[in-house]
């Protein structure tokens, strides 16, 4: 067992213990925005799942310029979110984290999807896990969607049930967490903020709506629209980091016009693809989805008590 390699400043782990569909992303820029209001420097360190430029980069407000197969479409959302936030993205996080070091002053960096990098030492591990899993979820890969026992939860500070507001867990889930971590677990909203349009043109209808997604759990982007009264006519799921290509784009413009759909959604996440393609093919507006990670008062300040 090797010692973990530690780093200058305070490492905060945003995971989990299963593929992906927990609320990372939405999760890291609300405590972003929480320790930067407390005048902390934050720096982001993220793999950058899907790019195809392996060298280590740093991106600083993101733009439509910054090319998803240099950062991957995480790092570019959370660029865009969080302004004069700097992003290292590498497979090497130990080495991506010591880059961005070298070059920004930073007093806490958050990992994203940290809690399998046991070779680094980390000041706090939260771990995220999804309302929407059942207890056959609970199961390793590839029976269930655990990338580790649900026992390794006892390793983390802090865990926190996340979509509360759209579904509760399991009795069964809630009592296997329970088993292995009983103190510290929080329940986590994730609320539709607003849907609009990169420009201001044209007006939002809750009227037969395409969705378009490719995330890592479908289902709690739909029902956030459901919740908010959205007719859904048909909801385009691609695979968790899909790679939009102008195929993509013709078939949702065909099914549109069959549909006679009004607008298409889709998740901030997905546009950072999506606006680089012919999208002009359909005669629809793409109207882009926001919503945010929310924890009550008394628990985000427990949190950073310990971070700060």
């Amino acid at each position: 067992m090797l010692k973990p390699k530690k780093l200058p400043v305070k490492v905060i782990s945003i995971g989990n213990i299963s593929l992906g569909g927990t609320g990372k992303t939405p999760a890291i820029i609300f405590f972003a925005n929480h320790l930067i209001k407390n005048g902390k420097k934050i720096g982001i360190v993220s793999r950058g799942y899907g790019r195809k430029n392996k060298d280590i980069k740093i991106l600083i407000n993101a733009d439509n310029n910054s090319k998803v197969e240099d950062y991957g479409d995480e790092p570019i959302f959370l660029s865009s979110a969080l302004r004069n936030v700097p992003v290292a993205v590498g497979k090497n996080k130990f080495n991506s984290a010591l880059q961005l070091l070298k070059k920004n002053k930073v007093d806490i960096l958050l990992f994203d999807d940290g809690f399998q990098t046991r070779k680094i030492y980390r000041d706090i591990d939260i771990v995220l896990l999804n309302a929407f899993n059942r207890i056959e979820d609970y199961r390793m890969i590839p029976f269930g969607m655990l990338r580790e026992p649900v026992k390794c939860i006892s390793r983390a500070d802090f865990v926190i049930f996340t979509k509360n507001n759209l579904i509760n867990p399991e009795p069964k889930v809630s009592h296997l967490v329970e088993k292995y971590f009983n103190e510290n677990v929080f329940y986590s909203s994730y609320k539709l903020e607003k849907i609009f349009a990169e420009s201001s043109i044209g007006n939002f209808s809750k009227d037969k709506v395409i969705a378009v997604s490719g995330v890592g759990d479908p289902s709690s982007f739909e029902s956030s629209l459901l919740k908010e009264n959205v007719n859904i006519l048909y909801h385009f799921k691609f695979r968790d980091h899909h790679n939009y290509d102008q195929e993509d784009i013709n078939n949702i413009a065909k099914l549109s016009k069959i549909m006679n759909a009004l607008s298409i959604v889709t998740t901030e996440k997905d546009y950072v693809k999506l606006r680089k393609l012919n999208i002009s093919k359909i005669d629809l507006k793409f109207f882009i989805v926001k919503s945010n990670f929310y924890l009550n008062k008394q628990n985000t300040q427990k949190i950073l008590k310990k971070i700060i």
